[in-house]
């Protein structure tokens, strides 16, 4: 699903391949992946660790203390460097990094509904995630926020 949904949009702000958003994960319940916080290394199409460990209570607090992001399997967080592209494109530059954070999310919500799993769009405590993805997300600001897979609930597991 990263894969698909990170090979680039059809904009005239980005060169091929370009990307003005990172993707963040944690990754509470995912098939042969240790639970934990992630980073998707787009030029790898791979996943790098960055610690690991049962994040669900804090995916709670970061999604604004709601249940979905304590309770799914994956949550995805976009994040841009604005400073980056401030620069680059002015005052376009925070409006350019929000569309392609909202169309890589809409080709996730398509490809999780394809797999009949869920898909839910969140609010955040913007500050916080950064924190709590720091330092390899220093200086970063998160765009969006999604929730991905089945309810830990529904598959009688302890989510909190």
């Amino acid at each position: 699903m990263l894969d698909r949904a990170t090979r680039g949009i059809p904009a005239d702000f980005l060169n091929s391949g370009e990307s003005l958003n990172d993707l963040y994960l944690i990754i509470h319940a995912v098939d042969d992946i240790r639970p934990g916080a992630y980073y998707f290394r787009r030029d790898k199409r791979a996943l790098e660790l960055l610690k690991e460990g049962d994040f669900r209570r804090e995916a709670g607090y970061l999604g604004l203390g709601q249940e979905i992001p304590a309770d799914c399997s994956v949550n995805i967080y976009f994040l841009a460097d604005l400073n980056r592209a401030l620069e680059r494109f002015g005052n376009r530059g925070y409006r350019a990094a929000q569309l392609e954070a909202s169309i890589m999310g809409g080709k996730l919500y398509l490809a999780a509904y394809a797999q009949r799993l869920g898909a839910s769009g969140l609010t955040f405590f913007d500050d916080d995630v950064t924190e709590f993805f720091s330092p390899h997300a220093a200086g970063k600001s998160v765009m969006f926020l999604l929730a991905l897979g089945k309810s830990a609930k529904k598959r009688g597991l302890n989510v909190i």
